[in-house]
């Protein structure tokens, strides 16, 4: 430890609240880089860490949408890196580059990674150590605030990882289901990506936001959709970002042969994921999920929002207000990300 200190959002317990200490600042050890934080979004799956759904090991600081600039720098650190730089952190906390994922350079899937915020300390603090290996590199000429980046790190870098992995072509026409945290980026991926974008979400209200965002067509489940498609065409591509296991299901007959259901939205109404499993097979149609990229995927898809002006809605919190933040979040209540910033002095 370094003998200074800094203030932290951290959670002591499973099902515990967010409480604001002042804890020791560590030192950058062998390929580490101590950050600086500015920012740090809270996302849905601050969820696991506050319920223990993951194991996390307590006290713990959530947090894994991170931007801040480099504080000190581990020994044997790559001299790519400097003090003062401007970086993030996403969901991949680092890799061992040594299991048969890593060695295959598929290192999402790393059978020793370290999750941001829920396996090792996450950003909800005004600094964090992190693995060389999970830092992103970040352009100093970004036409976004600091709040607007941070939620591109996890909830935009999923939304394009998913869309990437399921095929997308521009002319192709997706459907995004649900107007929320993922769903209003993944509007403006996919619009700026070339697709006919189809929006489907519970109010008819939000339908002139939908297509400021990139929608080219809104339906609200008031809406028949299956009459409605039909007269646009069938999707290549059904993204499901809102939280409910029963959503997804009305989906599969919008989609075509060989049609996919990428799921990136986790269920918080208890319920299964139900599929009518003939659909399935007689379509071809495939199901499945779908997470973040790690660092290197970060770094391409942050540089592309900048040149498409890609940004997410956010609103600002202190991090004295972490809680009252994160509660906000998971009632469901912000439109559309809610983001702890730092106000370093």
């Amino acid at each position: 430890m370094s003998g200074k200190t800094h203030r932290a959002a951290q959670v002591k317990q499973a099902n515990g609240k967010l409480e604001i200490v002042n804890k020791q600042t560590p030192q950058a050890g062998r390929n580490e880089i101590l950050i600086k934080v500015v920012a740090s979004g809270i996302c849905a799956s601050d969820h696991f860490t506050m319920t223990g759904m993951m194991n996390s090991p307590y006290p713990l600081s959530p947090g894994h949408e991170v931007v801040g600039r480099i504080e000190t720098l581990g020994q044997d650190c790559s001299k790519d890196w400097k003090v003062g730089q401007r970086v993030g952190l996403g969901w991949n906390g680092g890799y061992c580059h040594q299991c048969t994922f890593c060695r295959k350079g598929d290192f999402v899937h790393c059978q020793a990674s370290k999750i941001t915020g829920v396996t090792i300390d996450g950003g909800h603090q005004e600094f964090v150590l992190a693995s060389e290996s999970a830092v992103v590199d970040l352009p100093e000429d970004l036409k976004m605030t600091d709040s607007e980046l941070a939620p591109l790190l996890c909830a935009g870098n999923t939304v394009y990882e998913a869309l990437l992995d399921a095929g997308l072509k521009a002319g192709d026409t997706i459907i995004v289901q649900g107007l929320g945290g993922l769903g209003h980026i993944a509007l403006q991926v996919g619009r700026k990506a070339g697709a006919v974008v189809v929006c489907i979400s519970g109010s008819p209200e939000k339908k002139d936001l939908a297509l400021k965002l990139g929608a080219h067509y809104y339906f609200s489940s008031k809406d028949n959709l299956e009459e409605e498609m039909k007269k646009i065409g069938p999707a290549k591509i059904a993204l499901a970002t809102a939280p409910s296991g029963d959503a997804p299901k009305q989906l599969i007959p919008l989609l075509d042969k060989y049609g996919k259901l990428i799921i990136v939205g986790t269920p918080n109404d208890g319920k299964e994921l139900g599929v009518n499993t003939m659909a399935l097979i007689s379509q071809y149609i495939g199901v499945q999920g779908a997470k973040c990229g790690h660092a290197a995927d970060n770094e391409h898809f942050i540089k592309w929002c900048n040149l498409a002006e890609i940004k997410s809605m956010s609103k600002e919190w202190p991090l004295e207000k972490a809680h009252e933040a994160l509660t906000d979040t998971f009632t469901g209540k912000p439109q559309f990300r809610n983001v702890i910033v730092m106000g370093h002095k």
